[in-house]
């Protein structure tokens, strides 16, 4: 009696490996059902194009425009909270008396909303992601009319407005890094992330002007509270258009081909993201808080994020303080910069896919070089920001459109570093980080309002320097201790994992292949022998 051979069993890091060239199927012609034959993938046929129809690019089109809802109900208040408050310095003020320390608290409030990402980031994994989105959507409809119909009676609706608005941040962050993992191959992700993330971008660069232009029209619903109506009309047209076409995963998207549905999974698989639905997959808690590349991953993120914050949330109130810009000329020129990140990401992204895919450099090279060119210009372009004044307003708004053109590159850095670590647990990873993003974001706020009391220059100066020191720091620590790549522990330890996949016996193969090879023929698959097969 012939003993077969012992079949290899695959560890927790081979079963992150890439899918074989060859796949073995059962030829249903055969008489014997046992017998195996090697099929060849013809990917030139199946791979569909990187172009419209194909449904990636649709639903990463979608996703952006989740993430213009989420800018624009982020970044109104930035301009409108001149208009809002009575200011003494211009005559565009409004009548709500709020002093400095309750302003920043209606600032902070957004971050603190978005703590919960923390528990949003553990479950978003296992939740359908589709219906996080539209929780994330929900809540910016929410927070954009509670704010304009009720800010007037208490500072304590706008505070909560606030909070809706961070927390609506806290559910489509891990959602949207989760989704991309299941709908982008790992070749796709930096420009997918580019494409997606550029969704901020693009809603800052609307709202910006908008809400200036509308500052000034008080024949227009009063102003200011237009700008909030305007913001919340943008997001029930968009949580409209979500619910029908958004899905969690491409085997439930109603207008996806079966041809792009199975080239996505099959170039997924090797990563075992697995099912939401799996119980039996336990989240590697104790590698994940030992991993040197996840922490150096989060605290480069909180170094980029912190000058942003400057950049997105005070620049208006910097250009009206020191540059002494109108609203309607602060929210064009504040908007520049802006326009630079888009592009910047836009543009870095794409040359990162191009690096890795065509030039075959190293992802965590890749990641690292532009992370650290991005850390090294954003800390010397904010530095020189203070050294010009309203006589040198030129030059003040060339350092800052620097500043985010070197801010841009982080996408193909750390961002997409990030992705790349545990794509079967992208979504904790991103709460983990964006909670730490949001307690020093609430704590820049809050610092920020206490420095600038009087709008000077040199109040301003102090804040740019400290946001200049901690945007360098990512020079060092991710560059030693950043990667990209795939970590052991992030192979999942359920039994439905890739390495199930390379069991026993030739009738259970047999078996399970035949289901394949079935589900293959039904999704029009083109599949071609190795073999001759009988005819």
């Amino acid at each position: 009696m012939n003993t077969p051979p012992p079949t290899k069993k695959l560890s927790r890091a081979t079963s992150l490996d890439c899918p074989p060239e060859k796949i073995y199927t059962v030829d249903l012609h055969q008489s014997n059902p046992n017998i195996l034959h090697d099929v060849q993938l013809e990917t030139e046929h199946t791979a569909p194009s990187v172009f419209f129809p194909s449904m990636r690019l649709m639903v990463a089109a979608m996703l952006s425009c989740c993430f213009i809802t989420l800018s624009i109900s982020s970044s109104n208040l930035a301009v409108a909270l001149i208009c809002m408050t009575n200011c003494p310095t211009n005559a565009y003020g409004g009548n709500l008396e709020w002093d400095k320390t309750e302003q920043g608290l209606v600032l902070a409030a957004q971050n603190a909303g978005s703590l919960i990402t923390i528990l949003t980031g553990m479950w978003a994994d296992r939740l359908n992601g589709k219906w996080m989105v539209f929780v994330g959507l929900f809540l910016c409809c929410i927070g954009n009319l509670m704010l304009p119909l009720l800010a007037n009676q208490s500072i304590i609706f706008a505070i909560v407005a606030r909070i809706c608005i961070g927390a609506a941040d806290a559910c489509l962050m891990p959602a949207i890094n989760s989704l991309i993992t299941r709908w982008f191959p790992q070749a796709e992700r930096p420009a997918a992330i580019g494409l997606i993330s550029g969704g901020r971008q693009i809603g800052t660069l609307f709202i910006l002007p908008t809400a200036g232009y509308l500052c000034t029209r008080k024949d227009v619903l009063d102003g200011w509270p237009a700008i909030y109506y305007l913001s919340a009309t943008i997001s029930i047209m968009v949580t409209i258009f979500w619910i029908p076409f958004g899905a969690d995963k491409p085997a439930k998207q109603i207008c996806i081909s079966s041809r792009e549905k199975e080239f996505i999974e099959s170039r997924i698989a090797c990563e075992s993201i697995g099912k939401r639905t799996d119980r039996t997959r336990r989240i590697p808690y104790g590698a994940m808080l030992r991993s040197k590349p996840v922490w150096a991953s989060v605290f480069a993120l909180v170094c980029h994020e912190y000058p942003l914050v400057i950049m997105l949330q005070f620049l208006p109130n910097y250009m009206n303080d020191v540059l002494e810009f109108a609203p309607t000329k602060n929210g064009f020129f504040a908007a520049l910069p802006i326009l630079c990140l888009f592009l910047s990401k836009t543009f870095s992204s794409s040359l990162s896919s191009y690096f890795t895919t065509k030039l075959h450099y190293d992802k965590t090279f890749v990641c690292k070089l532009f992370n650290g060119v991005a850390s090294a210009g954003l800390a010397v372009c904010i530095f020189l920001v203070p050294f010009f004044n309203k006589d040198s307003a030129s030059f003040a708004i060339i350092c800052l459109c620097g500043a985010m053109i070197f801010a841009g590159l982080h996408t193909p850095g750390v961002i997409t570093a990030m992705v790349q670590l545990a794509p079967a647990f992208s979504g904790v990873i991103t709460g983990w980080s964006f909670f730490a993003v949001g307690w020093f974001a609430i704590g820049n706020k809050l610092l920020t309002k206490q420095i600038v009391l009087h709008g000077t220059v040199t109040e301003w100066g102090m804040v740019f320097r400290v946001s200049a020191l901690v945007a360098a720091l990512p020079v060092i620590v991710f560059t030693v201790w950043g990667s990209a790549e795939r970590q052991w522990w992030a192979a999942p330890s359920s039994k439905t994992s890739v390495a199930s996949f390379h069991k026993t016996s030739i009738r259970d193969r047999s078996r399970e292949m035949s289901r394949a090879t079935s589900s293959t023929s039904l999704g029009g698959l083109s599949m071609k022998s190795s073999k001759s097969t009988t005819k």
